[in-house]
């Protein structure tokens, strides 16, 4: 530009990239999650140029893209999109990962804002351990888990470990499309829902089962052992405790729910911060008082085997757990829903469809 051979708008700046592992990148063009386009760099580059210029940069760049998909002949014929999923989530997207205060001292009020709504959680400084039960959180206008770990969102966490290094915890609301037989006497007798409880294995890196039951009978009757000092109800049971229990008649296999797989959050150094207390700090999730445990977990036990006609009834349940382990005294009252831009779908509408697609994606069978 020194030499006056060129103006600042020749050029595009670009932060980061995308990249691919061998192949993947043809196997995502098969399944049509690209399309290849013909089109002359300059086409290509004065489409770009008009993103600069764009007064509505939340929609910057998807003229762009509409006019290539039409090239092409892929344009699926609705000029509407403001109201579809894939368009709602990218316009979240880009608020939250691309749009910066615009000043030092809209960023140190942004700060403000969130130090204020931490320490205004009824869960902060809470005392949290293993048998502790905490649910995530959820407002009009925010949600955390919107853009990411959408399994998380309206879930209720059962904490199994809360050490110097490390919590470990596991869901409990989400069941999944794999069912555990067990056979007693020779025969198949009964089957159970196997739960999805996080993305991580546990140490020896086996599908371990872990069992729990909050019946008071079985209890009394000595089967499994209360989780920790907290006494939140749930008590934790040997698998083949469980199936004797269902074999000498005292117990049912609707008392159980069986969930594989766990939740980590890591620590600093020490154990003094983070892991799943610097969550609840930071109002991601919210710990859930034990004498409404219960009432939760009927809720869970109505859930069913995870299949496209089982898939409604159980995001309701998921809903109705996650909502009967709400605070009875919670006061502060909600902020008028946010809605996402140029749209009439609220926020938290949004978070509930993700977590619908998240759930058709990874937990219904593929057979």
């Amino acid at each position: 530009m020194q030499s006056k051979k060129a103006i600042a708008s020749d050029f595009l700046t670009f932060i980061g990239y995308c990249g691919w592992e061998i192949g993947q990148l043809r196997e995502e063009l098969e399944t049509e999650s690209w399309f290849m386009v013909a089109a002359d760099s300059k086409t290509v580059l004065d489409e770009l140029k008009k993103n600069d210029a764009s007064e509505e940069i939340l929609d910057a760049g998807v003229e762009s893209w509409s006019l290539l998909m039409k090239m092409i002949g892929e344009e699926d014929g609705n000029d509407d999109v403001s109201e579809q999923f894939e368009d709602l989530m990218l316009r979240e997207w880009t608020k939250e990962r691309l749009l910066y205060p615009s000043s030092e001292e809209e960023g140190e009020e942004q700060i403000d804002k969130f130090i204020s709504k931490a320490t205004s959680s009824s869960s902060f400084g809470s005392e949290i351990g293993v048998g502790s039960v905490l649910r995530s959180t959820a407002s009009n206008t925010y949600n955390p888990f919107l853009l990411s770990d959408q399994e998380y969102h309206k879930c209720i966490l059962l904490i199994l470990q809360d050490d110097e290094e490390m919590s470990v915890g596991v869901i409990l609301n989400m069941p999944t499309s794999t069912e555990i037989s067990l056979e007693l006497g020779g025969k198949k007798s009964f089957n159970i829902p196997e739960r999805y409880g996080g993305r991580f294995a546990d140490a020896s890196d086996q599908d371990v089962l872990l069992w729990f039951h909050c019946n008071d009978i079985l209890k009394d009757e000595g089967i499994g052992e209360p989780l920790g000092l907290y006494e939140s109800g749930i008590w934790s049971v040997q698998p083949d405790d469980a199936a004797s229990a269902i074999a000498a008649g005292n117990a049912r296999a609707e008392d159980f729910i069986v969930v594989s797989g766990i939740s980590v959050w890591e620590k600093a150094p020490g154990g003094l911060t983070g892991g799943i207390r610097g969550e609840v700090n930071n109002n991601l999730f919210e710990v859930v008082g034990n004498e409404i445990v219960d009432s939760a977990w009927d809720a869970l036990l109505q859930q069913e085997l995870m299949s496209e006609e089982t898939l409604d009834e159980n995001l309701s349940l998921i809903e109705l757990a996650w909502s009967e382990c709400s605070s009875e005294d919670e006061s502060i009252a909600e902020a008028p829903p946010t809605k996402v831009y140029n749209s009439n779908v609220t926020v938290a509408e949004l978070a509930d469809k993700a977590l619908r697609k998240w759930v058709s994606a990874f937990m219904l069978s593929t057979e």
